[in-house]
């Protein structure tokens, strides 16, 4: 056979193969911008938008959905030109409950299938508030999709010790009741998250993310915890763990409150659109 004919022949394979998948990807996208994306058993909500490298991932914190981004990610979207994904993990926002017990897992994965659904396939920036620094450091930790991370005073596990997970316990357990008297649905996903939280923060602290990735991590002047011993607990534990790597820088989120995102958004906008120009670079 003609070797022209053959390498011709094997070029218009290859086109076709990267136009089919790049038509996949796309219309993959489009029936979740937005959408419910069934995660095995139940839906999880999705909205993905715009395009371009890497793709920008809205991680919620505790009991938030996907509106707190409202500020960030519409500036990030079009400064920046990327793709963005924002989502409602199980039981808030518009997604479904998750059937069975709580599980910090679980989230990783309905979040990683609902990705896979919807034809991201990296790389991600994960951009998490609070609660949300668990399941991106797991999602981190395994997931080669994952190029970057913009923590929002979010959770880093060195913090949440035994005796810390202890009080955190004592403190929300007796607000249990009257959280279920005026916010039932809120309830059905806070209290087993609360419950299981012995658990999340071991199951965290037996994981760690590649020092090589690049990390911005967001600390609040005005946080969560109350005391001064725990506030200077857990920015020890920020310093420490940006210390751990060149590849991690630290930003101090001066006047605000635990809510960095409404608070300081100019501070976010800049760290996610600093974290988008490294991921390109290292390309």
């Amino acid at each position: 056979m003609n070797s022209t004919v053959t390498s011709k022949s094997a070029t218009g394979i290859t086109l076709g193969l990267m136009l089919m998948f790049l038509f996949n990807a796309c219309a993959a996208a489009a029936t979740c911008s937005p959408a419910r994306v069934d995660v095995g058993g139940y839906r999880v909500w999705m909205q993905v938008a715009g395009e371009g490298e890497p793709t920008v991932v809205f991680e919620n914190g505790g009991g938030d959905d996907a509106s707190v981004w409202m500020k960030v990610e519409p500036e990030v979207r079009q400064h920046s030109g990327v793709r963005t994904v924002l989502y409602d993990r199980a039981g808030l926002g518009q997604s479904d409950p998750k059937p069975g017990p709580y599980s910090i897992d679980n989230e990783v994965t309905a979040l990683e299938q609902a990705l896979r659904q919807c034809g991201v396939s990296g790389p991600i920036v994960l951009v998490a508030h609070s609660y949300g620094g668990f399941v991106s450091m797991l999602m981190a930790a395994n997931d080669h999709r994952v190029a970057g991370i913009v923590f929002v005073d979010a959770n880093l596990p060195g913090f949440f010790d035994d005796t810390e997970v202890k009080r955190i316990q004592a403190v929300y357990t007796p607000q249990f009741g009257a959280l279920q008297r005026a916010k039932p649905e809120l309830a059905r996903v806070m209290i087993p998250l609360m419950q299981a939280y012995s658990e999340t923060a071991k199951r965290v602290r037996s994981v760690s993310i590649p020092l090589t990735l690049p990390v911005i991590d967001i600390v609040a002047e005005k946080t969560w915890v109350d005391t001064p011993q725990e506030v200077a607990a857990m920015r020890q534990t920020h310093a420490s763990f940006v210390a751990a790597s060149p590849a991690r820088q630290a930003v101090f989120a001066k006047g605000s409150s635990h809510q960095v995102m409404k608070d300081r958004t100019d501070l976010v906008i800049d760290a996610v659109e600093r974290m988008v120009v490294r991921v390109r670079d290292r390309k």
